[in-house]
């Protein structure tokens, strides 16, 4: 055997060992570095991920722990997976064990419960325009959810014509109502299975009404018009 290339083998794999021993961890990161869990049943796993004063990442000995500062909020496993419990903010932290190193990540929770609507009912005349009409989702803990925008349907839109209105804010979710004939309709705004609506009753002013809103024909009779499809109270 070449004695030279022994040599220059034994250098080399001293020259592994010695970097090796030097190799400490010195930087801890969490990825993803924010988490925002979608309703009660989502989850995320979260990698924690170590670092020596080269930027090369280690594997090998290496023993991370994690930490939940609020278990009402979230759940936490020991391998990192984060899953929904309530609606909130909490904080889970990684630590690399024997080491000091430490890391957290910001967790939100959002599980949306009901949608509140600016309106329960409400009275148009035929071409009459509404835009202050608004819904927005809220949480088990009835507090608002922004970002989640609920999404708007006229019964009968030859009643009531719903156009969606963009908030470029993403808060509440807006909507503009044409009324274009008499009748009575239900207008719905919905998210991920919730629903809530809002009676709408459109008159004609050439028309004489009763005191609860029946029509009457010219010999003050009532007239009977479109039955809303949603059971009245």
């Amino acid at each position: 055997m070449n004695m030279r290339f022994v040599f220059v083998c034994v250098v080399l794999q001293f020259a592994a060992m010695f970097g090796s021993a030097c190799s400490k961890p010195t930087t801890l990161k969490i990825e993803p570095e924010k988490v925002v869990l979608d309703g009660a049943n989502d989850s995320e796993t979260l990698a924690a991920k170590v670092f020596d004063q080269n930027g090369k990442p280690l594997t090998n000995g290496i023993r991370i722990v994690w930490f939940s500062d609020d278990t009402k909020i979230i759940k936490l496993s020991a391998d990192g997976v984060v899953s929904a419990v309530a609606s909130g903010e909490a904080e889970v932290e990684a630590e690399v064990v024997g080491a000091e190193l430490k890391a957290k990540v910001p967790i939100r929770v959002k599980i949306p419960a009901s949608i509140v609507a600016s309106h329960e009912r409400m009275s148009l005349w035929i071409g009459q325009v509404k835009e202050d009409v608004w819904a927005e989702v809220r949480s088990e803990k009835e507090a608002f959810i922004e970002g989640y925008l609920p999404q708007w349907e006229s019964e009968d839109p030859s009643v009531v014509k719903a156009e969606a209105i963009v908030d470029p804010r993403r808060r509440q979710s807006w909507v503009k109502l044409t009324a274009l004939k008499e009748g009575i309709t239900y207008l719905h705004a919905r998210f991920n299975g919730l629903d809530s609506s809002i009676r709408v009753s459109v008159y004609d002013e050439n028309r004489q009404y009763a005191p609860d809103g029946t029509p009457l024909d010219a010999n003050g009779k009532p007239i009977v018009v479109q039955n809303p499809s949603k059971d009245e109270e």
